[in-house]
C-alpha cells in the first residue's frame, strides 16, 4: 500500500463525519479522495438532487450495508476541515440509496479508505 494511502477502521457507534475529520488534521491531509469502503454504517442521514431540481433528504435507521464511496477531504481557506462523503448504501429491502453523506454512525466492521493527495500534483484543465 502507498505512503499516502490509509484505511480508516472505525468503531462501531463511532460518529463517522467527527472521525474523519479528526483523521484528517491527524495525518495532515489538506486534499484527500474517498477511494474504498467495506462494512456497514448506521443510522444516516443522505441528501441527493432530485431530477427535477431542489434537495430531498433521506434517513435510514438501523444498519445498513455501504457498496461504495467517493469524494473528497479538503482543506478551505480557514484551515477548516470539509468532507464532501457520497455513499452508495444499500437497504434490508435490497433497494439502494445514494447521495451526500450528512451525518451517521460507523457499523459493524467499516472501514474507508482514503488517499492522500499532493496538492502541487492537481492539474487544473
Amino acid at each position: 500500500m502507498s505512503e499516502n494511502t490509509f484505511v480508516l477502521s472505525l468503531s462501531e457507534n463511532a460518529d463517522l463525519m467527527q472521525e474523519l475529520e479528526k483523521f484528517a488534521v491527524e495525518k495532515e491531509i489538506e486534499y484527500g479522495l474517498f477511494i474504498s469502503a467495506s462494512g456497514k454504517i448506521k443510522d444516516c442521514e443522505i441528501t441527493s438532487i432530485e431530477p427535477k431540481g431542489g434537495m430531498s433528504r433521506i434517513r435510514l435507521s438501523g444498519e445498513n450495508e455501504v457498496n461504495a464511496v467517493s469524494g473528497k477531504i479538503e482543506k478551505d481557506k480557514k484551515n477548516k476541515v470539509a468532507i464532501n462523503l457520497r455513499v452508495s448504501v444499500g437497504t434490508t429491502d435490497f433497494s439502494n440509496k445514494s447521495g451526500q453523506l450528512i451525518n451517521g454512525k460507523a457499523g459493524k466492521a467499516l472501514q474507508i479508505g482514503i488517499r492522500k493527495v499532493n496538492t502541487s500534483k492537481i492539474i487544473k484543465a
